[in-house]
């Protein structure tokens, strides 16, 4: 008797594993391979890359393959093997994501991912500038944003219990309009569109907005970046750093994220970006922790120069100055203003283009 039970547990056991293997055949999700040549993933910007796709499933047979560059679908095919040449025209330098999503005739879907990075293609230029005048800052503002409206010159500052937005009329000694924010909010850049002052703070994930006649505060916004950093605007959108090598550019309205570049060279990607000012399609940034200040594209994040700002912090003799820090574009004078956190100074400068 015992041996009979032993035998028709047996046999149900064996049952159950073919019926088991069975289901598991026919659930099995298709894998893909992505081979990209380059090899190393790393293409520059208006070349040309390749993607091959391999694509199997024990049991069943593949439906189609869509092969996607984030969320761009590039190709839709039903073979299981096929390859597609892609330029990168239409694709910004930054790093990329490839995904493929491989469905099979009994509609069981696999998805694998793989990715591209793409460079500037252009060699940045190291270029100079020339001072024109020194002029008045006062070193106790850790400056966070600089920046000129309607011949006015705006400037706002950081730290906990000290951040402040200023507006100057024609005495940079001496403030026409301030504010304070709240001392759990850290104060970082600020850009004037359409009559408003929008400004970040730095790990709070929030910013405000204020009228610019009368400094009231009119609204507040969340940000998805970590940290807030730099602020500038096209005329269009507002345009944020947030100390990475990405660059977000905001709606102003629902301030949603409408785009994002990321700042690359040949060698590949430019960290730290800080304050920013937008003039005439180009970006100018701060590069936090150096004394450097970069010039981009703003249409594709591709550096285009380095200015090289030491000399300026050189002629200020005190060792308690934070880093440089601080650009704003004045259109009547075609002059740039700079400072940095902390300095006494303030400089008129013109950058050298060539």
């Amino acid at each position: 008797m015992k041996m009979k039970i032993i035998i028709y547990s047996i046999f149900a056991v064996l049952i159950c594993l073919s019926a088991c293997s069975s289901k598991s055949n026919s659930q099995r999700k298709p894998v893909t391979n992505i081979i990209i040549t380059p090899s190393n993933k790393i293409v520059y910007f208006e070349n040309d890359f390749s993607i091959k796709i391999e694509s199997k499933i024990k049991g069943s047979s593949i439906e189609k393959i869509e092969l996607f560059v984030d969320d761009l679908l590039i190709l839709n095919t039903n073979k299981d093997v096929d390859s597609i040449k892609i330029s990168t025209h239409k694709i910004l330098p930054g790093n990329h994501t490839i995904k493929t999503v491989a469905t099979t005739k009994n509609k069981i879907t696999g998805i694998n991912y793989s990715s591209i990075t793409i460079l500037s293609n252009l060699k940045p230029l190291f270029l100079n500038y020339k001072k024109i005048e020194t002029i008045y800052h006062n070193n106790k503002n850790f400056t966070q944003g600089l920046e000129f409206y309607s011949n006015k010159l705006y400037e706002s500052t950081g730290d906990y219990g000290t951040s402040y937005v200023y507006e100057y009329s024609t005495d940079l000694k001496k403030p026409s309009k301030s504010l304070k924010i709240e001392d759990q909010y850290f104060g970082e850049g600020i850009t004037i569109l359409n009559n408003k002052i929008y400004q970040l703070t730095y790990k709070s994930k929030i910013g405000f907005i204020y009228d610019l006649s009368s400094f009231n505060k009119i609204g507040e916004f969340n940000f998805e970046s970590n940290e807030g950093w730099g602020l500038t605007n096209d005329g269009i959108d507002l345009i944020m750093s947030d100390g990475t090598s990405t660059i977000s550019y905001l709606d102003p309205v629902s301030l949603s994220v409408k785009k994002k570049i990321q700042v690359t060279y040949p060698e590949g990607f430019i960290i730290n970006i800080n304050e920013l000012e937008y003039v005439d399609g180009f970006i100018y940034a701060n590069i936090w922790t150096t004394e450097k200040i970069v010039k981009f594209e703003a249409e594709t994040g591709r550096v285009i120069a380095f200015y090289d700002m030491s000399e300026l912090k050189n002629t200020i003799n005190d060792k308690s100055i934070d880093v440089l820090n601080g650009i704003a574009y004045n259109k009547n004078e075609d002059m740039f203003y700079i400072t940095g956190k902390l300095w006494p100074s303030m400089f008129k400068i013109k950058f050298n283009l060539k």
